[in-house]
């Protein structure tokens, strides 16, 4: 009797559930997730035209090349597609990089000058693909300035200012930074180059007056900690760790980089 009663009580569940379920406007929601896709490629393309505006993206084939070496080898280790990602390379003293609506990241040259090793590059890719794959760039921008206003098309300016800056909340910070050592890790790239960055930058950009990556991130200090808790977790003691690109090719690279940022 004890097992008809539980039989009856899971057929009912499963009856009630499957009445919620039919309850939804499942249409209604893939065509707001539409429409969301929709409102994202738009923006992606505003702010993208916008940053070509304000500052030169380098063409070079071999630098791109060289990048993309760095950069699509996280994609592909962690089953992410690149299908829709692109990756800029901007001329800019700034230590900067940021992703932008639809799968976009800029990428500076003064942050190439100021990194020492392609690790600490792909490290900060780690970081701004988790930004992209968590949405974070979407929801900080609709919670900023509204759905309205984005849908209208207007402020780019602003929202270019808005990402370039990446103002996002710690929490995301914190998500995005996680994220990342799991990426690396995956990639078979050194997760603590996430927190070597950190200390990097808590040792060289602590001034207010920066305008880096790090202004207007979480404190380094404390980002590295909660990193090195993360990365503590992991069994990293027995893992065969590689470089991104070969050394040799980092410092030829970085030297291009510097060589244009030389010319006027």
């Amino acid at each position: 009797m004890k097992i008809f009663g539980k039989l009856l009580l899971l057929i009912c569940g499963i009856s009630i559930f499957y009445f919620l379920l039919i309850q939804v406007n499942w249409k209604a929601v893939f065509e707001i997730e539409k429409n969301h896709d929709r409102l994202e490629a738009k923006l992606g393309k505003l702010v993208l035209d916008h940053v070509k505006e304000t500052y030169e993206v380098i063409d070079d084939e071999q630098l791109n090349s060289t990048l993309d070496s760095i950069f699509k080898p996280i994609l592909k280790e962690n089953y992410i597609s690149d299908k829709n990602y692109d990756l800029y390379l901007i001329k800019s003293e700034e230590i900067n990089a940021f992703a932008l609506p639809d799968d976009k990241i800029i990428v500076t040259t003064g942050l190439i000058n100021f990194l020492d090793s392609s690790n600490y590059l792909s490290a900060i890719l780690a970081h701004e693909i988790a930004h992209c794959e968590r949405n974070h760039v979407m929801r900080a921008l609709i919670t900023n300035f509204g759905l309205d206003l984005l849908l209208s098309g207007s402020g780019t300016g602003e929202i270019t200012n808005f990402v370039t800056g990446q103002a996002y909340s710690r929490k995301l910070e914190k998500e995005a930074d996680e994220l990342a050592v799991d990426y690396l890790e995956q990639a078979k790239i050194n997760p603590h180059s996430m927190a070597q960055v950190m200390e990097l930058f808590d040792v060289y950009l602590t001034s207010d007056d920066e305008v880096s990556w790090i202004s207007s991130h979480p404190a380094p200090a404390d980002r590295k900690k909660y990193l090195l808790q993360k990365i503590n977790r992991l069994n990293t003691e027995d893992q065969l760790y590689k470089n991104p690109i070969h050394t040799k090719t980092w410092t030829g690279f970085q030297n291009k980089v510097t060589a244009l940022d030389n010319e006027h």
